[in-house]
């Protein structure tokens, strides 16, 4: 693809002019989740504690300033290659975009992908709590992860490329975008593959649908104080309030 996933993101959302004119209110950086608070909304993205940084670079450089700068400035640290200031960057994104436009459902990503995934070979970059649950109804399940939690039995990045397109249902770990690992996993999808985008961190953005996706099973934002506040305290997923999961579909929901 000629532009970048990263690119076509930033220029969706900085191309309004109502962007322009936003103001930032909060910027959160927890334990396990970034939260960003914006006069046009909120948004979050995981913080990716477990990556490594180079010696001699700070984690997020201007580290107790990010709130004087304009969300517009921050959107562009996605292409930081610092994860934790790359999370600020997504989490602005998704509080720029706001509540998404389109053909929306309540599923859970596991409920799809234990529909979509029944008898077919499946993907999953990236582990979630209920990957196990899906094994029993696939033909084959296949997990990729990076890094040193990788689980028994999952399949490594360098095994990736001659796996991954046999795939006919792929969900993707929407911490690709930080990690600057989802252009490659993209390239070796299949053409006619069903993919999917999952996690808090999914920007609900229909310029994604551009890049194969069929569906984006993400998470909006409706109460910011609670939201701040259970980030700031350490909260994980379960734990946090004021939030809705929502899934955005490339076109009319089919089963």
């Amino acid at each position: 693809m000629s532009v970048s996933v990263i690119d076509h993101l930033l220029e969706h959302v900085t191309a309004r002019p109502h962007t322009r004119a936003a103001e930032t209110r909060a910027v959160r950086v927890g334990p396990f989740w970034t939260v960003v608070h914006t006069s046009l909304g909120a948004g979050m993205a995981s913080t990716m504690t477990t990556e490594a940084h180079p010696h001699q670079r700070l984690p997020v450089a201007d580290a107790g300033h990010l709130h004087r700068r304009s969300p517009i400035e921050l959107t562009h640290l996605l292409r930081s290659p610092s994860p934790t200031e790359a999370a600020v960057g997504l989490a602005t994104i998704n509080a720029l975009i706001g509540f998404p436009k389109g053909e929306l459902t309540t599923e859970k990503a596991v409920d799809i992908l234990l529909g979509k995934g029944c008898g077919k070979t499946v993907a999953m970059i990236g582990r979630f709590p209920f990957t196990e649950s899906l094994r029993p109804v696939c033909d084959r399940l296949m997990v990729f992860e990076r890094g040193r939690t990788k689980t028994q039995g999952d399949y490594t990045a360098e095994e990736l490329p001659h796996m991954l397109p046999s795939a006919e249902i792929v969900a993707i770990t929407a911490t690709t975008l930080l990690n600057g690992t989802l252009g490659d996993v993209l390239q070796h999808v299949a053409p006619d593959a069903w993919t999917m985008m999952l996690g808090p961190s999914t920007p609900m953005a229909p310029c994604l649908f551009e890049h194969g996706f069929d569906a984006l099973c993400g998470t909006v934002i409706d109460d910011v104080k609670a939201v701040l506040a259970a980030v700031t305290q350490g909260a994980v997923t379960k734990q946090i309030d004021g939030v809705r999961r929502l899934c955005l579909w490339r076109g009319p929901v089919a089963g």
